[in-house]
């Protein structure tokens, strides 16, 4: 297979990713997760149920398809220092430039995820399990960059930044349920803020 065909299959994939996607934030928003089936979901999106589970293993998982964007940024984090305060400050850096303002051309439906979850508990277990997986991945990240760290100190870190990130989301959705639209950087900066008033 060439490399045209490749990329050409791949971009199709995405496409197909993301029409799911939306055709189940479509339907949450407008009947709820208990009332939408993958039936309806395939329907929208235009594919079979089989091939919608080819990409995901469950409805609410449509909606909420993973932190690709930070999980990219994780990937390619680099930390500048050693120390703790140094090591947070690179990871909040990199978590603060994938949230997005408003002229990311992905925030719409990054809110109308943060209202979704802030509507419907069925999607928050879903979400909490995401971030564990957030959490290991940062770890790793981490610990691949700074042999010979603090096991523990290494965990905190990782566990502070994803809490903040989440913190972040359900903020946002209760400010966009109460009829505003804050900027998600702010809101994000403002949590973590809180957090060092918090902590000291």
């Amino acid at each position: 297979m060439d490399e045209a065909s490749s990329g050409l299959r791949a971009r199709r994939r995405r496409d197909t990713h993301d029409e799911i996607h939306l055709a189940a934030l479509e339907l949450f928003e407008q009947q709820g997760v208990r009332e939408t089936t993958v039936q309806q979901i395939a329907e929208r999106a235009g594919v079979s149920p089989r091939t919608f589970f080819r990409y995901f293993t469950s409805k609410e998982q449509a909606a909420l398809p993973g932190q690709r964007r930070l999980l990219q940024a994780i990937d390619a984090l680099q930390v500048t220092g050693t120390e703790p305060a140094t090591v947070l400050g690179d990871v909040e850096a990199a978590t603060e430039a994938v949230i997005g303002r408003d002229e990311d051309p992905e925030l719409e439906e990054h809110r109308r995820v943060a209202l979704l979850l802030a509507r419907e508990p069925e999607l928050q277990a879903l979400a909490a399990s995401q971030e564990q997986a957030l959490t290991a991945r940062l770890r790793t990240r981490l610990a691949g960059q700074l042999p010979g760290s603090d096991a523990v100190t290494l965990l905190l870190i990782a566990e502070v930044a994803v809490a903040v990130w989440r913190t972040t989301w359900e903020r946002w959705g209760e400010l966009a349920l109460a009829g505003r639209a804050d900027d998600p950087v702010d809101v994000y900066r403002r949590c973590r803020e809180q957090l060092r008033h918090i902590v000291g």
